[in-house]
């Protein structure tokens, strides 16, 4: 897998405890456009309309922002899913917190996962793997 593809689901795991925030705060945009105030408001014009807002609101089904915000949160917790407790307790202590407490050797010393180093590494690329693939990140 190469760095720039690690890096980004890196990147999309670490925003994976926001993602309900972001979505709620999305769907918010949508139903609420931000409208400038007009100040010509009360000038009669030719009919036409100017608030382009109204005009061109997307749809709730249609945003693709949140279509994939929604999207990255189905395939993190699916992928979670599939993969075995040590390898759900790798990735919630390294990628999914806010604060990441441990690294890989110190969830061996601490007893959090059951399993050499080199398997804890392997583990967890077969997660980003499975990622990625479910992402459309690699061929």
């Amino acid at each position: 897998m190469r760095k720039s593809t690690f890096n980004y689901i890196k990147d999309i795991l670490s925003d994976y405890y926001k993602i309900n925030d972001y979505i709620k705060q999305r769907e918010q945009e949508l139903r609420h456009p931000h409208q400038e105030e007009d100040l010509n408001g009360d000038i009669k014009g030719n009919k036409a309309s100017y608030d382009d807002n109204i005009n061109m609101l997307i749809t709730i089904e249609q945003d693709k922002r949140l279509y994939n915000l929604e999207r990255n949160k189905r395939i993190i917790a699916n992928a979670l899913d599939d993969h075995g407790t040590d390898t759900e307790t790798i990735i919630t202590e390294l990628y999914l917190k806010q604060r990441p407490v441990y690294t890989m050797q110190g969830l061996i010393d601490n007893k959090l996962i059951f399993c050499s180093r080199r398997k804890a590494f392997n583990l967890r690329n077969k997660f980003f793997e499975d990622l990625a693939k479910e992402f459309g990140l690699e061929n």
